[in-house]
């Protein structure tokens, strides 16, 4: 029987503390086909070294490898894996994958249709490998609004199939490499997974996901008010959803339902005058998902801040 084939999709920077542990456990990967596509964003270590080491097992992504940041980075590389495999996945440098992690994905997706977008939970490790936890209690709530307040789909345990990918890849349905600065590329394909196809997330955990000085869940929560002032002085931090239903709805527009198109394309006018604004605020439903309060977010959408 033919083995399923999955192009794994990763981008580098710095890595050369975990890569190798990384890869090792794709080459592992029991009953698929694997084929890892690498665009390194402009590493200053040895990371370059080490992937030259798994040359024969990895397919370069070849931009002249300046640094685009990780959302434009990891959608170029995507781009590239093109659409001749069975199913797609985000991997990220510095976890470690169960041998069973994409079996286990495409046995739950099964053969489904429509653009689908599987996820799972995640168990936490220190930079040794030892247990921590499980990173959620409960089920994700995986539905468009919750990804356009506080994504919780995590990139490096997505595997999407084939009709997904092809929406993906589609040129005119490429998101903005400012969208993919603010929102980056799990975001992205985990609202258009959501918006016009299905999310699937499993409760079980096959990846590792190491906690380290720089990849560390929920442990730093800023002042409010400085969170603001960041994102005043820092113009593209501004309006990170707002830009992402505008563009979800500019390309999606006619495969998507409602309430949820009029919900977005309220978020992507709020800023043309006072009454949109107003139109923002008063739809309560929009919001009701996010974790901030009331008086917070109408703040926000007064100062141009959504």
């Amino acid at each position: 029987m033919k083995k399923p084939t999955v192009a794994i999709i990763m981008s580098t920077y710095n890595g050369e503390n975990y890569l190798r542990e990384q890869i090792e456990s794709l080459l592992q990967q029991e009953r698929v086909e694997v084929s890892i596509f690498v665009r390194d964003d402009g590493s200053q270590d040895t990371t370059l070294e080490i992937l030259e080491s798994y040359k024969e097992h990895l397919i370069f992504v070849k931009d002249g490898g300046q640094n685009r940041g990780v959302g434009n980075s990891f959608m170029e590389a995507l781009y590239q894996a093109g659409l001749e495999y069975d199913y797609y996945a985000f991997c990220d440098q510095d976890d470690v994958w169960l041998p069973n992690k994409l079996l286990q994905a495409i046995e739950m997706i099964g053969s489904i249709p429509k653009p689908t977008l599987y996820c799972s939970n995640q168990l936490l490790v220190n930079q040794d490998l030892e247990q921590i936890g499980l990173r959620h209690q409960r089920t994700l709530d995986t539905s468009s609004l919750q990804i356009l307040n506080d994504n919780l789909v995590t990139g490096c345990t997505m595997v999407w199939n084939q009709a997904l990918q092809e929406l993906l890849h589609h040129s005119p349905n490429r998101p903005s490499s400012e969208l993919l600065t603010v929102r980056i590329h799990d975001v992205w394909v985990a609202m258009v997974a959501s918006a016009v196809g299905e999310i699937l997330y499993d409760s079980n955990a096959f990846i590792y996901y190491r906690q380290h000085e720089q990849n560390v869940v929920g442990v730093r929560k800023e002042n409010i008010y400085v969170n603001w002032y960041k994102k005043l002085r820092n113009k593209s931090k501004r309006n990170g959803r707002s830009l992402l239903a505008q563009e979800v709805v500019e390309k999606f527009e006619d495969m998507m339902g409602e309430p949820l198109l009029s919900e977005l394309k309220i978020v992507s006018a709020y800023q043309r005058n006072f009454l949109s604004k107003l139109a923002l605020i008063r739809n309560s439903h929009i919001f009701s998902l996010s974790n901030e309060s009331k008086w917070a977010l109408r703040l926000k959408i007064i100062f141009n801040l959504i």
